[in-house]
């Protein structure tokens, strides 16, 4: 056993570890968030804020706090143009600027915003350095006025005390504002030679400092680019939400119009609806102190807002997402089974609770390997493409990580909502569906692929960060065609596992980047989370059990699943066996060229075409259609044939030969199914055909060029209607001497009756006027011709009945 798991995961587990040992060396080479070092957790970061505004004797007692940590891509873009994605996550985690800040708000819960008296916000740095407060009073408010003078040394006294040197800064703006009942003043001050717009802003409202702020803003042309890459930036995000959106409607469709066809089910949509939902809710709860952060819903204050937000997020947002992946698994899972099982096996076990199987043990296993191997070496490709090309890498949040009450879960949270929607609406969907339906793999991986890229945007984290667009356009193609490839060589589990190391990992590096002690702990509880999937994997590959479902498990739409897919195997063992019943090949006879074919409308059908050697030069040649369609049109398709046969060399009158045919077919079908057949007896050395009709259409004459086809119409009356006084008395038998150049047709009426969009159909003069078209054409060609007049004259309506026809052409 140990020699066969070395043998078989050796080398891909030794990718992986290679792969772990690449990302835990690079991610501070290739990764942005590696600039957050977090010093202090969030409620370390609100006490400190706390006292701080206490030492500058405000009143806290009766306010909310809230506390959310705002990443700054943009300056961390300006570094890496200076000196690359280390050298700027060096610099920022030293704290000597003003870059990510944690802002700390104070507000009055129990009042509408607008009737607010007054609010706090601080703002501090990662290591918890002061960086800025905003006191916020009514306009009205009465305060003692400064002078001018006045009010600008009291604010650089103000910063002195803040540890901030003004002879580094220049005045560059004073304002004075006049409110009802005092004076306001704001004064801006920014460095002397630097190469980035490094200001310090302090407002004085009456005769107290009302708030400062440090900033730090990347200028010029660089400012310039960044704001037209965000507004396109903008544009793609909003063109991600509206393809989700459109996407939920197109697999909800299609899943309601395969419900009402009774070819999908609902248990393990459920299972997996509930399942991701779940997850989803924890997440959300775990956020909650982020939500609604910079919001503004009327004038709802920001404990109303965040209300509504987890709301709407977890009512609306949450649920349209879970039905989207419930009618996704759905269709997908219909698709599976029906062409390879064996795809969502692993997940089937995980479903129904048996965890501990070799399923899922080996697909953990290579998730694991292939999610580490492709981290790693996506983290080194992009450490070669930085320092070659000078890339530049940006990120514009931080997922949450800062400000989730259980840090270390939440990455693993994130990660099992992103890989599950992923795998499940792209890969396991789009792939297995359009597969289905178009019968080529590669036409399902490139249109998910395509179809994934804009949407991946929002719904999927970006390995490290987003390149410039043309780069990222690319990457996200590559990585979809990873993904897919994952689940076409392996099984769906595989390619969930995958994606869940990628995301967990890439959410996860704020944590691995801090060096607070609750961050420390943090890092720990995210390695268990991770370790548990291999202890499960561990479990099933030492048990070494398949999972198959018993009867009492299998789900009652598995098992219509399972039955429809034996009867689709065993009717196209029946068309195949019904396509070898008719002839394998054409007459070869000196003085004329003979063809025929037959296409059934489903898998098997009723028409019927056959050639009889009679000996003496003379070909029996037979056209039927037995009455409705599918598999007992075919059995008395194969009966007919087998009684035709047996009388056609006995005589040489076809009358005589279709009498006995009915004799014995009345004897023997349904009264409420007959067969048309035209028969006729070639006379190759007489060039003469007689025949007679049974019911069936007409053959059609086509002369010499320059004449009108003509329809040879003898009466009668199908097979199986009558014993046999009326069929016989009905009957007739004609005879026909035929000329050089004549083309005969015979035929069913799949071909005239082929409708169009407009449900119009083909016609015997549509028919007439292809064979005329085509007269001169061998009799095969003639054939093909005309069946491709039809299909271009039927579109996109499927084939409605089974289309039969044979071309005799006097040479």
């Amino acid at each position: 056993m140990e020699q066969s798991f070395i043998r078989k995961y050796g080398l891909i587990i030794a990718l992986g570890i290679l792969g772990a040992i690449s990302f835990s060396l690079l991610y501070d080479d290739v990764s942005p968030r590696a600039s957050i070092d977090l010093r202090h957790t969030r409620d370390e970061i609100m006490t400190l804020a706390r006292q701080y505004l206490l030492g500058l004797r405000y009143d806290l007692k009766d306010y909310q706090q809230d506390a959310w940590l705002a990443f700054d891509g943009n300056t961390h873009l300006y570094l890496q143009s200076k000196g690359g994605v280390k050298e700027a996550n060096a610099i920022i985690r030293a704290d000597s600027l003003s870059t990510h800040s944690w802002e700390v708000s104070w507000y009055d819960r129990k009042v509408p915003r607008s009737q607010a008296v007054e609010s706090y916000t601080t703002w501090l740095t990662p290591a918890g350095r002061i960086l800025g407060f905003n006191h916020v009073i009514n306009d009205s408010a009465a305060k003692v006025s400064l002078t001018g003078e006045g009010a600008l040394t009291k604010a650089a006294a103000f910063l002195a005390q803040q540890g901030m040197n003004l002879s580094m800064y220049r005045l560059k703006t004073s304002q004075q504002t006049l409110q009802p009942n005092r004076m306001d003043h704001r004064f801006v001050w920014e460095k002397i030679d630097t190469t980035m717009r490094d200001e310090i802003w302090l407002r004085i409202q009456g005769d107290e400092v009302g708030g400062f702020r440090s900033d730090l803003t990347p200028t010029g042309k660089f400012q310039q680019q960044y704001s037209q890459t965000n507004t396109t930036a903008t544009f793609l995000v909003t063109g991600s939400f509206a393809a989700v959106f459109l996407l939920f409607f197109f697999i909800v469709v299609l899943f309601l119009k395969k419900y009402h066809e009774g070819e999908v089910g609902t248990k393990t949509g459920l299972m997996v609806f509930i399942g991701l939902l779940s997850v989803a809710i924890l997440s959300v709860v775990n956020q909650y102190s982020t939500l609604g952060s910079s919001a503004q819903f009327g004038d709802l204050n920001k404990f109303n807002v965040r209300i509504v937000i987890f709301v709407f997020n977890i009512f609306i947002v949450q649920v349209f997402l879970s039905v989207m992946v419930f009618a996704a698994w759905s269709v997908g899972e219909s698709s599976s089974r029906s062409q390879w099982p064996a795809k969502i096996a692993a997940v089937d076990s995980m479903l129904f609770r048996r965890f501990f199987t070799l399923d899922v043990g080996e697909s953990l296993v290579r998730g694991y390997a292939w999610g580490l191997t492709l981290i790693g070496g996506y983290a080194l490709l992009l450490y070669w493409l930085i320092q070659t090309f000078d890339l530049r890498v940006y990120v514009q949040e931080t997922r949450g990580v800062p400000e989730s009450y259980l840090t270390g879960f939440h990455p693993v949270l994130e990660a099992i909502w992103g890989a599950v929607f992923a795998e499940i609406v792209f890969r396991l969907f789009f792939t297995s569906y359009l597969k289905e339906k178009a019968k080529k793999t590669w036409i399902g991986v490139l249109v998910s692929t395509g179809v994934w890229m804009l949407p991946a945007f929002t719904m999927w984290d970006m390995p490290f960060g987003y390149l410039s667009f043309e780069y990222t356009f690319v990457a996200l193609a590559v990585w979809g065609l990873i993904l897919s490839w994952l689940f076409l060589r392996y099984d769906l589990l595989t390619a969930i596992t995958a994606n869940f190391v990628i995301i967990a990992l890439n959410v996860a590096i704020p944590i691995f980047s801090s060096t607070g002690a609750e961050f420390h702990t943090s890092m720990w509880i995210f390695v268990g989370c991770m370790i548990v999937p291999i202890l499960l994997a561990i479990g099933g590959l030492m048990r070494r059990e398949r999972f198959e479902f018993t009867p009492q498990t299998l789900p009652s739409h598995i098992l219509r699943i399972t039955q429809r897919e034996r009867m689709a195997k065993e009717l196209e063992i029946a068309r195949k066996v019904q396509m070898s019943l008719l002839p394998k090949m054409n007459p070869i006879v000196d003085g004329y060229d003979i063809a025929g074919i037959c296409i059934p409308a489903q898998e098997v059908g009723g028409d019927y075409y056959d050639f009889v050697n009679l000996g003496g030069k003379r070909i029996g040649i037979a056209i039927g259609d037995v009455s409705g369609k599918g598999v007992p049109a075919a059995i008395y398709m194969t009966l007919t044939k087998g009684i035709l046969q047996s009388h056609a060399e006995e005589n040489i009158s076809p009358k005589r030969v279709l009498s006995k045919v009915n004799s014995l077919m009345y004897r023997t079908i349904d009264r409420n199914s007959f067969v048309s057949m035209f028969y006729a007896i070639l006379d190759l050395e007489e060039r003469k055909i007689r025949f007679s009709r049974a019911g069936q259409c007409p053959v059609i004459l086509a002369q010499r060029s320059g004449e009108q086809g003509s329809f040879l119409t003898p009466k009668g009356m199908a097979l199986g209607l009558e014993m046999g006084k009326i069929f016989d008395s009905v009957l007739e038998e004609q005879e026909l001497n035929l000329q050089r150049g004549e083309v005969l047709v015979f035929y069913t009426d799949g071909f005239t009756e082929a409708m169009n969009p407009s449900r119009e159909e083909f016609g015997e003069q549509r028919l007439v006027d292809a064979i005329a078209r085509h007269r001169n054409k061998s009799a095969r060609d003639i054939i093909q011709n005309i069946c491709s007049e039809v299909q271009d004259y039927i579109a996109e309506r499927p084939q409605h009945d089974d289309m039969t026809m044979v071309v005799v052409k006097v040479g």
